[in-house]
């Protein structure tokens, strides 16, 4: 392709039209195809280029702590989960009916990974998805509290989210100004968004440690009203993997 078309295409904003133009200059299977042949793997390599693009903004704005995180890749048998059970999560149907999804498990339990796991599928399936700390949720609202427009702006962004994940769940106890927060966001995507939260306490622990009151009582409503717990392992798979990799260096220098 000469500069002069692929300028042209560029700036009619067709530059994945030109990318795709010229892989095709470089097939030589493709000297005996038809005009319209042509045609028509232009228009599929272009769905892909705009596919793929779309896919790897999603995965970047969504912020993982695993950003390759595969759910091919989740060992089901080191975490004690049935395999099927978690190919079934793969299939994001938890997504399309908007229910909530519980990961409890000890600390390296690989729930994060999991978690992570399931937004990448997400947005494979190109849904916007989010992940977030509790630690950094906190942090935020707090950021924003003294400019009341900034928070509700805050807080339409992360109800909108067709996937929020929540890591580290209550590790600490939330003060007044996060539960109330946190009241408004479930109100907010509760049957109508799935939201995933990451955490090493048990459920029947949550009303406490979301203070008791009547903002837990109708927290806890919304997020058991439409829910499921993910089987968890006791196993450290994070102990377990590094002292897999620890005894495969240690061969290498006795070799």
């Amino acid at each position: 392709m000469n500069i002069k078309l692929k300028k042209k295409l560029t700036s009619l904003e067709l530059s994945d039209l030109a990318e795709a133009i010229e892989k095709q200059e470089n097939d030589t299977s493709l000297i005996g195809k038809s005009f319209n042949e042509r045609i028509e793997i232009l228009a599929e390599e272009i769905s892909t280029i705009r596919y793929n693009k779309l896919v790897a903004k999603l995965i970047s704005n969504a912020c993982f702590k695993y950003s390759s995180a595969n759910i091919i890749s989740v060992d089901s048998e080191l975490r004690g989960i049935n395999k099927d059970v978690i190919m079934n999560l793969g299939e994001l149907g938890f997504i399309h009916t908007a229910t909530n999804v519980m990961i409890v498990g000890p600390t390296g339990s690989g729930k994060t990974y999991l978690g992570c796991a399931l937004g990448v599928e997400s947005c494979k399936n190109t849904f916007r998805t989010f992940y977030i700390r509790m630690q950094d949720l906190t942090r935020k609202i707090d950021d924003y509290f003294s400019t009341p427009r900034q928070l509700k702006l805050f807080l339409k962004r992360l109800s909108n989210y067709k996937l929020l994940i929540i890591d580290e769940w209550l590790t600490n106890k939330p003060s007044d100004r996060d539960i109330k927060f946190i009241y408004e966001l479930m109100d907010a995507r509760t049957d109508i968004y799935s939201t995933m939260f990451i955490t090493q306490f048990d459920i029947d622990t949550w009303h406490e440690r979301l203070g008791g009151g009547q903002h837990a009582d109708s927290i806890m409503d919304r997020l058991l009203s439409n829910h499921y717990e993910v089987p968890s392992s006791e196993n450290n798979i994070r102990k377990i993997l590094g002292k897999e990799k620890a005894d495969s260096f240690s061969k290498t220098l006795i070799k």
